[in-house]
This record gives structure tokens, sequence and C-alpha cells, in this order.
């Protein structure tokens, strides 16, 4: 059993093998990268070990989740967020930008990332955070690869759109826009 199909296993309702597969070689195929991930979890040492000798830094706004993953791997990067909105307020927020952009550190914001992936917030029911303010502060960073997962569901499918534009590649659902910088 590969590091992918171990992941899936013991990460079940997350990614698919086919959508970890994908982000896999992309990582790998530029590696070592700078990898922005919206998000921890069982998959983030998986991250870290394919961009090894990269620059990878994780957003995270649940202090669980941060404080699972440095005890897993000591030495992983996460900034600590915050959302200011919750999923149901999608629609009402769609074009007022002053309201979706978060509050990133500079270093964020003025790295060119060859890979972003929005998988976070949680953003599965109205009452979490939803994606809004992830997609579309990842939408204004400079990035090579922007990718968002959970895109079956019409949040971030809708936000992917509007903010991002049309996905260069879909794989079930993970979206994937390349640009050039």
């Amino acid at each position: 059993m590969d590091l992918y199909e171990e992941l899936v296993k013991t990460n079940p309702g997350n990614g698919s093998l086919n959508e970890y597969r994908y982000l896999g070689a992309l990582i790998e195929k530029y590696a070592p990268v700078n990898l922005l991930v919206f998000s921890v979890g069982k998959d983030s040492n998986l991250w870290m070990t394919l961009n090894k000798n990269g620059n990878t830094v994780f957003c995270e706004d649940v202090r669980k989740w941060i404080r699972f993953s440095r005890k897993i791997t000591p030495e992983i990067n996460i900034v600590k967020v915050n959302y200011r909105t919750r999923r149901r307020q999608w629609k009402e927020l769609l074009g007022q930008d002053h309201k979706l952009q978060m509050r990133l550190p500079d270093f964020v914001k003025n790295t060119v990332w060859d890979v972003v992936f929005v998988d976070g917030p949680r953003g599965y029911n109205d009452k979490v955070p939803g994606r809004m303010q992830s997609i579309f502060s990842a939408a204004q960073l400079k990035t090579r690869n922007l990718l968002v997962h959970d895109c079956d569901r019409e949040v971030e499918k809708t936000y992917f759109t509007e903010y991002i534009g049309k996905p260069t590649h879909v794989v079930e659902k993970l979206y994937h826009k390349e640009f050039v910088l």
C-alpha cells in the first residue's frame, strides 16, 4: 500500500485516491516548491514529505487541529487564521471583497506560491466558516497553481468560478487553475 492509499484508508470521507495522487504529482513535479495549504489534517504530513526541502505553510483556524498537527509533526509551519464569516452568508458576500479579504501575514501575501491548496475551513454546514474567505484570499495571491477541494459543493464551485475562473483541470471534487506568472 502506498502513501496515498494509506491516507485514503485512514482519512475516510476526505480526499479520494485520484485527488491525492493528482495534487501529490503536482507538488512532486515542481518540488521543492512554495506550497500554501488552507487547512491542516491527517494529510499535512504527506504534503510536507512530498515537498522536502521546500517551503510548506499551512493556514488553520481550529486550535485542536493545530495542536494535533504539531504533536504529529513538530516542525510543521502553521499560521493561525480567523474566519469572520459563516457558510450561510455565502450569497450575500459575493462581490463584497472588503468582507472576504483575510488577514494574512505579509510573508504569505508577498511570496510567489507554486501551489496553493484550499481545503479549509470546514464549510460543511451553515454553522461553520465556509470557504468564501479562503478562496477569495487565495485568488489574490501570486500563484502558479491554485486548487480548491470540495467543488461538488455549491459554495466552493461558485466562489471558484467567480474569483478564480474556469478550472484548467477537474479531478472529481478538486478544481485546479494554472496561471502563467
